[in-house]
């Protein structure tokens, strides 16, 4: 058995698991879907939100000493890594979700601001006094659900909220002796505009992992495919 902690991507919450979860459940494993500083039952002043406060309030949502592999989607890549250099002991596996797995020193937002055909782009509002970045509706379905049912499209333009800002301006602290011993894998979409394919592969090509599983879905698998998402995270897991 697997105690999976699955980490949504920006501008989402724990919400976007309500597939997933179940599934995973049904095959005999527990799961944990974390909600971050800023949302959902967690609220929090974007400013105040940092990476390493990300952790710690990950950290309370599990349960006590468990062992976990971590499934990470989009942005929050970074939480997985810092998690890993964290708690290496605890941690079984990162798997990562067509997500920002990335090089020690680095931050995301260099990242994201090189993907130049992601769909996201004619979106993005970024407020840089409060220390928030948000995304306008108008692009929601092209750059994130263009494959979902209409029912999560509609889900995601209720429930999608501002995103703290500065984790993704933060460089990634990771060590070999840490971070460097906890097995990864990641998932490529090859039908994402959000975090494009071309960007997946730049991201592989400068982080090794031991195994890549695609799955011809959009950003939002989860909600697309969540049968094959599961069988995926599965096959991964069990490598």
């Amino acid at each position: 058995m697997t105690h999976y902690l699955l980490i949504h991507g920006s501008w989402h919450g724990a919400w976007v698991w309500y597939k997933t979860a179940p599934m995973l459940e049904a095959e005999g494993h527990t799961v944990t879907c974390a909600e971050l500083p800023g949302r959902g039952r967690h609220p929090a002043t974007s400013a105040f939100v940092g990476l390493n406060g990300m952790v710690r309030a990950v950290m309370k949502q599990l349960p006590p000493e468990v062992r976990f592999t971590i499934v990470a989607h989009s942005r929050y890549g970074i939480l997985a890594s810092a998690l890993a250099e964290a708690v290496p002991d605890r941690v079984e596996r990162t798997i990562y979700l067509a997500s920002y797995m990335l090089p020690p020193g680095d931050r995301a937002a260099n990242w994201f601001r090189s993907d130049r055909k992601s769909a996201l782009l004619p979106g993005i509002e970024v407020n840089r006094l409060a220390l928030w970045d948000g995304l306008q509706p108008h692009v929601y379905r092209e750059a994130l659900y263009h494959d979902c049912p209409v029912e999560d499209w509609m889900l995601g333009r209720l429930m999608l909220c501002r995103e703290p800002a500065r984790p993704a301006i933060t460089r990634l602290i990771l060590t070999e002796a840490n971070y460097g011993r906890v097995p990864r894998a990641y998932i490529r979409l090859t039908e994402d505009r959000a975090v494009t394919p071309s960007l997946q592969d730049r991201v592989l090509a400068a982080t090794p992992v031991d195994r890549v599983e695609d799955i011809a879905a959009s950003h939002s698998v989860y909600f697309s495919k969540p049968v094959e998402l599961v069988r995926t995270i599965l096959k991964l897991s069990a490598s």
